[in-house]
């Protein structure tokens, strides 16, 4: 009683306002609703008692309706349309009878539906007796009175029913918002502690790897430092040097073949049209040497040289005087002189110390290590950059929840005073 008391009743010095925790809205409201619900059942009942009444009042006109008899001035003809008219009626009573069934339960959604229900039973009768009904007014005056009325009664109960239940059942609706709205709270905070403990895991993930990652850079920075990273810096930076020197030299070889490139393009299409074919050992040099005139060296070029010297004495080549002159001259420097060998043999040397080199740089383990650190570095910051971003997208969905908490508690205070008409205000936690 004193808990009841303390929910319903108000003392001459307590404030307008009433003041409400969150955690006791639900049962505050299941009683409110219980209340409302139970004031309600009785008046049902009695309604339910009158449309059971208006319902046998319709039993006793169809009985009634079928022993009568059509007015004395009605002709034959007219007696049977009478009849017939008066058959649809009584079958349609009937069925209107089977249809509206007055419950047992006297709750206020059960009379709704029943309202409903029965309204639509009602409209179908009409619909289905409307001709003979105007019928039954001319033949039957005093039946079609009796029937017409009680319908009358019948509808008016029906409307009496819908208008006891309408506040209550609003009323209740708004209740059951509430009740939607506490679940939705209690789901929204469950979340919100869930996206909380998320977020701490997502930072507690964030400072573990950039901690890692941090290590990974300090044991690096170690590597480089220490007494064999500058040594294969040192054996790298030769491997450069020594790469530039074989680039310059293959140059140079590459150069002294560039004034002979036409000769020998002539040469290649006078084998290919049959003007002039090439031994297959021939034919295969010359591809060599306009190919790849470097690597050309490392076979015997003299058979070359004297072939296409014999063909631009004899003109065959069909080089111009100045042209001819000037390539018989590089292929003299080429086949006599020492420059081309001297290239030749700087480019061997520096094949051999490239080799030599990158077999030192391959035995020391530092330059693999520092390869395998930098990608394990690598990893940890994509790891770490996509926790990052799984952790704000997790903040702005925290946002969002609280936002939404915010506007379902408002959205509660509302439904809370709309239902029960009073100032309430909600304490939440």
């Amino acid at each position: 009683m004193d808990f009841l008391k303390k929910l319903f009743g108000k003392g001459k010095d307590e404030p307008e306002e009433l003041h409400l925790e969150f955690e006791k809205l639900r049962e505050w409201s299941k009683i409110r609703y219980e209340k409302e619900v139970n004031a309600a059942k009785p008046l049902i009942s009695n309604l339910y008692s009158d449309i059971g009444n208006k319902l046998e009042q319709l039993r006793v006109d169809k009985n009634s309706f079928l022993d009568a008899t059509p007015i004395e001035s009605a002709d034959k003809k007219m007696g049977k349309i009478a009849d017939s008219n008066r058959d649809v009626i009584v079958d349609n009573l009937e069925i209107l009878d089977e249809k509206i069934t007055v419950p047992h339960d006297n709750s206020i959604e059960g009379a709704y539906a029943f309202y409903i229900e029965s309204l639509s039973h009602m409209d179908t009768f009409l619909d289905n007796t409307r001709k003979s009904m105007l019928y039954a007014k001319s033949l039957y005056p005093t039946e079609y009175n009796r029937i017409n009325g009680d319908l009358a009664n019948l509808n008016h109960a029906l409307s009496d029913l819908f208008s006891t239940i309408e506040k209550p059942r609003n009323k209740l609706d708004m209740i059951n918002n509430i009740f939607v709205d506490i679940e939705d709270i209690h789901n929204l905070e469950s979340e919100i502690i869930d996206s909380r403990n998320k977020i701490q895991e997502l930072k507690n993930k964030c400072t573990a790897l950039d901690a890692n990652i941090q290590d990974a850079k300090s044991d690096l920075e170690k590597l480089i430092e220490g007494s064999e990273y500058p040594r294969a810096e040192a054996i790298n930076s030769e491997i450069d040097d020594v790469r530039q020197q074989l680039l310059n030299v293959e140059a140079d070889i590459k150069r002294m073949f560039t004034p002979l490139s036409k000769a020998l393009s002539r040469m290649k299409k006078q084998d290919e049209n049959g003007i002039h074919t090439l031994s297959p050992q021939m034919r295969n040099i010359l591809g060599i040497v306009m190919k790849d005139p470097v690597s050309a060296l490392d076979y015997d070029l003299d058979p070359l040289y004297d072939e296409l010297i014999l063909r631009l004495q004899s003109d065959s080549l069909g080089l111009k005087d100045k042209k001819k002159n000037k390539t018989l001259e590089q292929l003299h420097s080429i086949k006599n002189s020492s420059s081309l060998k001297s290239l030749y043999e700087n480019k061997k040397k520096y094949d051999n110390r490239l080799e030599q080199l990158r077999d030192q740089l391959d035995r020391m383990d530092v330059y693999h290590q520092k390869t395998s650190m930098e990608k394990d570095i690598s990893k940890k910051q994509e790891a770490f950059v996509s926790t990052q971003d799984k952790l704000e997208d997790e903040t702005k969905f925290l946002k969002s929840l609280e936002e939404k908490l915010e506007n379902t508690k408002s959205e509660l205070s509302s439904h809370v005073n709309d239902a029960f008409e009073e100032d309430i205000e909600i304490l939440f936690r």
